[in-house]
């Protein structure tokens, strides 16, 4: 009984720290670089600040709601906002002009300094799968999955690969206020499709597609790592 009470506490705290909600953004001036921030229930959290070319966080759009799914991390406030790591940022289709709050600078709320360490790729080898996910209610490709696009293709062709199996996938989100939103439908066929085309487009063969058209249940917790393609090399 006692370890089964440990359980639920231990799910109960770690529900407590992740964060999943629709809201608009918020930039923040620095003396650098701004800060995004978006408020959840009368609390601010910290995004990322504006980036670069080579950046793996591309800032949200004013305008437009964002939903905002991550776990809190450890350590004090950055640009006043409880940070998130990892979050996943998902900016929202439709227009919101309301969403055009930009904060001046204030003493002491400086943007954090970025520093990126080189990781060099694992050799490959056998069987392997590379998968690219996407942002909610979307088939966009962010700049990042380009990385992951020519890696698979150049597996492929240096294996000879005998099949290239593509796996489509919609997801639902389960927000903190305990909301259910689902992608729609169609969109696991297009993100198929859309991987399929460019794999080709970098030459190789053998490309099979397949998806699954019932959305992936949400649990709160994992719910970005269900909007994906899985790309399966095989020799």
């Amino acid at each position: 009984m006692r370890w089964c009470f440990s359980l639920l506490l231990a799910a109960a705290v770690a529900l407590a720290q992740q964060r999943s909600f629709v809201s608009c953004p918020i930039v923040r001036d620095t003396k650098t670089v701004p800060c995004f921030l978006a408020e959840d229930n009368g609390e601010l959290y910290f995004l990322g600040t504006q980036p670069d070319a080579t950046s793996d966080f591309h800032a949200p759009q004013l305008k437009h709601e964002v939903m905002v799914e991550g776990r809190v991390a450890p350590g004090p406030r950055v640009c006043g906002g409880i940070p998130l790591q990892p979050v996943s940022i998902s900016v929202m289709k439709e227009i919101n002009l309301a969403c055009s709050t930009m904060l001046p600078p204030e003493p002491g709320l400086d943007a954090p300094v970025v520093s990126r360490s080189a990781t060099a790729d694992q050799p490959l080898s056998g069987a392997h799968e590379f998968t690219v996910l996407y942002s909610f209610d979307d088939d966009d490709l962010a700049p990042a999955v380009n990385s992951v696009l020519t890696r698979a293709a150049d597996y492929a062709q240096r294996i000879h690969a005998s099949s290239v199996k593509v796996a489509g996938y919609r997801a639902a989100t389960l927000l903190s206020n305990g909301n259910r939103l689902v992608e729609k439908e169609g969109l696991a066929e297009r993100r198929t499709q859309n991987i399929a085309t460019l794999l080709r487009g970098l030459g190789v063969g053998n490309v099979k597609v397949e998806w699954k058209s019932e959305a992936e249940p949400a649990d709160g917790q994992n719910d970005p790592a269900h909007r994906r393609v899985n790309i399966l090399v095989t020799p």
